[in-house]
């Protein structure tokens, strides 16, 4: 009968210990996600000087101070096909999705435990545009070191990747330079010593204090903010092609809304190199708009139709034969 007890007492205790251990794990392990969005706590060794570091945890964030400090983290590609200048890192649209979530997991986690971050930029035709870092409070400063930056993925990529960190996962901090990009420190910004992959940030320093700048940051809001007179321009042009002398025969053959509707999206990517050319724009601006464009502007259309639309867009070198060729075995898996 005692022996009947003790086991009863034991498997309880035991049920006990279990259920509280689950509830402290999933205080201290949360992931936070918005849409391919995932913001979640790391159990990872970050070492300085040889010495693994306490992280100044639970920390808590300032919205308008980590936007600021997102908004203003730059690299520069390396490569023989890189771009001039420097990009940023997180689009606007991302950092909006991005803050709430980076300042909920800053507010839970424990001094052993860093923010992972894994974002997604705009995505280009059958690819995403990674970024992947971890962020900690420590020395009273922001770090933040990426592992990835803007890295194009396919799905089977994506999918590949999630198996993988499932078995190990990614640091970051032991990484020193990627041959593909490295940090540009801005004010307020140092690179941790010996890293190219590492930003110090200084959120005291003024310009993360001050309330988030109404930015021109995506394309869309620099060509409705820059560009206010686009509409006017696009109906100008639609009404100068609609108005230029056509044969008679292909006028009959061919209605004016179809004409119209085929050689709409090459009005547009005209229009947006015009923009390119007048510095509204940059080169990364336009292949992200006529990335969406080639995903949504042609859905009316068919899959012939489509074809020798984008075959059009290449002889007129609105896209490149790589975008060509994407778009054409999207459109050949469809048929």
């Amino acid at each position: 009968m005692k022996e009947h007890i003790l086991k009863r007492t034991i498997l309880i205790v035991g049920f006990i210990c279990m259920t509280f251990s689950c509830r402290v794990w999933n205080i201290h392990a949360d992931t936070y996600k918005d849409g391919m969005i995932t913001v979640k706590h790391e159990e990872l060794p970050v070492k300085k000087g040889g010495r693994r570091i306490q992280f100044n945890h639970p920390y808590e964030m300032v919205g308008n101070v980590i936007t600021n400090a997102l908004s203003y983290i730059y690299y520069e590609e390396r490569g023989l096909l890189k771009k001039k200048g420097s990009l940023r890192v997180f689009q606007d649209d991302e950092i909006k999705k991005l803050v709430p979530l980076i300042v909920q997991a800053f507010s839970a986690a424990t001094p052993t435990q860093v923010v992972a971050v894994s974002s997604y930029s705009e995505r280009m035709l059958l690819t995403d545009q990674q970024n992947y870092c971890i962020l900690f409070i420590s020395e009273h400063s922001l770090n933040i070191a990426f592992s990835r930056i803007h890295m194009f993925q396919t799905y089977n990529d994506a999918m590949s990747e999630k198996k993988r960190n499932i078995i190990s996962k990614e640091n970051p901090a032991t990484i020193n330079h990627s041959r593909f990009w490295k940090l540009v420190p801005s004010s307020g910004q140092r690179l941790e010593p010996d890293h190219e992959n590492w930003l110090v940030i200084d959120l005291s320093d003024e310009m993360y204090q001050q309330p988030v700048a109404q930015r021109v940051g995506t394309v869309d809001e620099k060509i409705k903010m820059g560009t206010s007179e686009l509409d006017t321009r696009l109906k100008r042009l639609e009404e100068r092609m609609s108005n230029a002398s056509v044969p008679k025969q292909l006028e009959s053959t061919s209605p004016a809304r179809e004409i119209r509707g085929e050689s709409k999206i090459k009005i547009k990517l005209i229009i947006l190199r015009e923009l390119v050319d007048d510095g509204v724009i940059s080169e990364e601006d336009y292949d992200y708009k006529k990335a969406k464009m080639l995903r949504e502007a042609m859905s009316d259309m068919s899959i012939k139709e489509q074809l020798r639309e984008i075959k059009d867009l290449q002889s007129e070198g609105l896209i490149t034969e790589d975008d060509y060729n994407e778009k054409k075995k999207e459109l050949l898996d469809q048929f």
